[in-house]
């Protein structure tokens, strides 16, 4: 998987817009494989593997994650739908047909972007 690959090298070369959009795709991602709720992410964003990726200089993405899903909902990517589990009401997070097409015209572009690089970079 890409994402191996990149935490197993040193993520301090990673801006703080590239760690953001990253974050987004991953969100994105993680949505459109089932509805999930925003500790979902969380828990599930904070494995060694993926925070050492997304780390900040306090370490601590938990906040990113929330704002990230919420400019993602309000971008139209994505929708929350209220439910509840085990008695407690929660947010479920489906992802929109703007979500899916944007995953998949971003992935388009990533694949020409890295072609272009690696041509030019010889």
């Amino acid at each position: 998987m890409v994402i191996n690959k990149l935490v197993d090298q040193n993520p301090s070369y990673m801006s703080k817009d590239m760690r953001h959009i990253v974050l987004k795709l991953l969100i994105l991602k993680s949505i459109k494989n089932g509805k999930t709720y925003s500790y979902a992410l969380v828990k599930k964003f904070s494995n060694d593997r993926v925070s050492r990726l997304l780390q900040k200089d306090d370490g601590n993405v938990k906040n990113d994650i929330y704002n990230t899903i919420n400019a993602l909902e309000k971008s139209g990517y994505i929708k929350a739908k209220a439910g509840s589990n085990n008695a407690r009401s929660k947010k479920y997070y489906t992802l929109t047909r703007s979500g899916k097409a944007t995953l998949v015209q971003t992935k388009r572009i990533f694949i020409s972007s890295m072609k272009s690089l690696m041509e030019i970079m010889g």
